[in-house]
């Protein structure tokens, strides 16, 4: 039988759902917003998930990490606080407070936790994210899902994962490749602004397998019924580390959602003037 402490962490985690973004008590930050964007940072956190033992892993779990992506979380917030200040209005966002190694929400739930009180917050954060996603689409019919990660393997770049555009189907169709390699598009955009991106832009070279897109972007991605596109974005340490870093990836991509929003997203979504058209 589940505690009333494990309980309340699932109940806590829905209670933020009406509140704005805060640090508090619960495990998932959640954030509701005005805009067609939703942003998911899952692995950095910190937290202890009370009752749940750190996860130990077994014989076939798939890509089984425990290390927190490091300074995602400060990323993902600032990259709210700036989008909400150049365009007046707040994205959605579903943050991690949890540490990964109690929890993986980046996985199937069969490789992502080992115990009933670590099952509740991950339930709790996809109820999250799930909502967010199915909102964006019944107001505004379509919208990017951008999910915060981290990575040390290319330390000096960003990644785009997107299952090689799978998840983005919805943008490639209604606004043609362009959009999702060209340098119009948001990696395009991170380019210009000194970024050393891969898959290098205007090419149809492939992502690199490990960092493509995991669970998230798979399940709630536009080539889904009901989903939308859906971009994971895997900063390099140079671009996270130290945190002053990490505020400086947020504003610029912040810079480059806007200017992408100028060419992709209609007026009637975000005002011209917002975006300088």
């Amino acid at each position: 039988m589940i505690s009333n402490r494990r309980a309340w962490i699932g109940v806590s985690c829905w209670l933020v759902l009406i509140g704005s973004l805060r640090a508090d008590d619960s495990l998932v930050v959640v954030q509701h917003g005005d805009l067609p964007i939703v942003i998911s940072a899952p692995h950095g956190g910190r937290e202890v998930i009370p009752d749940a033992p750190p996860r130990t892993g077994r014989d076939g779990i798939y890509r089984f990490v425990t290390e927190a992506d490091t300074n995602t979380d400060k990323l993902a917030d600032e990259l709210a606080q700036e989008l909400e200040r150049l365009l007046g209005k707040k994205p959605y966002v579903v943050r991690a407070r949890f540490a990964r190694k109690y929890c993986d929400v980046n996985r199937k739930a069969e490789d992502a936790y080992e115990s009933p009180a670590a099952k509740a917050v991950y339930d709790a954060y996809h109820a999250a994210l799930a909502e967010a996603c199915r909102d964006v689409q019944r107001r505004w019919h379509g919208g990017l899902l951008l999910d915060v990660h981290g990575q040390s393997t290319y330390p000096d770049q960003l990644i785009r994962g997107t299952n090689n555009g799978l998840t983005t189907s919805m943008l490639v169709e209604r606004r043609g490749a362009e959009a999702y390699i060209g340098r119009g598009s948001l990696l395009g955009l991170m380019q210009q602004a000194g970024y050393d991106v891969l898959p290098p832009i205007d090419t149809t070279e492939a992502e690199p397998t490990r960092y493509s897109g995991g669970h998230i972007v798979k399940t709630y991605g536009s080539h889904q019924a009901g989903g939308i596109d859906a971009i994971q974005f895997e900063f390099g340490r140079k671009y996270r580390v130290p945190a002053s870093e990490a505020e400086k990836s947020a504003k610029d991509l912040a810079k480059a959602i806007v200017a992408f929003c100028g060419d992709y997203v209609p007026a009637a979504v975000i005002p011209a003037e917002a975006v300088g058209r």
